[in-house]
């Protein structure tokens, strides 16, 4: 019976620490299938994050680009205003010196009118003079 005993009891003993093995494999399986769970939202969460990040940065990027573009158009608007105001200064300068050929014409036309007008007056003097001295000479007895 001693024997039995012998052999029974350790098989006995263990029995227990079998079952709690088990129960803490099981356990272990548990926290293990947790930590899992949280690994994967984790990762979930860095996606999510990696995701608005990408979002944030193609937004800043369109951003940047919509800026770029308002500059440039910005900088071609004052550019044509820039050749605009040449071109109309240039414009105004041509019709200055065109006003001021034609002034200068007018002046000289009428210096040639006035001179016209002094030479007929001195011609008319010179015609009267000879018809004087002709109309003195008739009277004089034709000396």
């Amino acid at each position: 019976m001693k024997n039995l005993i012998r052999a029974v009891f350790p098989a006995l003993l263990l029995a227990p620490l079998s079952l709690f093995g088990s129960a803490n494999a099981y356990a272990q399986s548990a926290v293990m299938q947790q930590q899992q769970q949280m690994i994967q939202q984790q990762q979930q969460g860095f996606q999510n994050q990696n995701s608005s990040f990408n979002q944030q940065q193609l937004r800043n990027t369109q951003t940047q680009i919509q800026r770029d573009n308002q500059a440039q158009q910005i900088h071609q608007l004052n550019e044509n205003m820039r050749l605009n105001a040449d071109q109309q200064w240039q414009n105004n300068n041509q019709q200055r010196m065109l006003n001021n050929q034609n002034r200068q014409q007018r002046q000289q036309q009428l210096q040639l009118n006035q001179m016209d007008q002094q030479k007929k007056v001195n011609n008319q003097r010179m015609l009267n003079q000879q018809n004087t001295v002709d109309q003195n000479r008739k009277n004089n007895g034709g000396q």
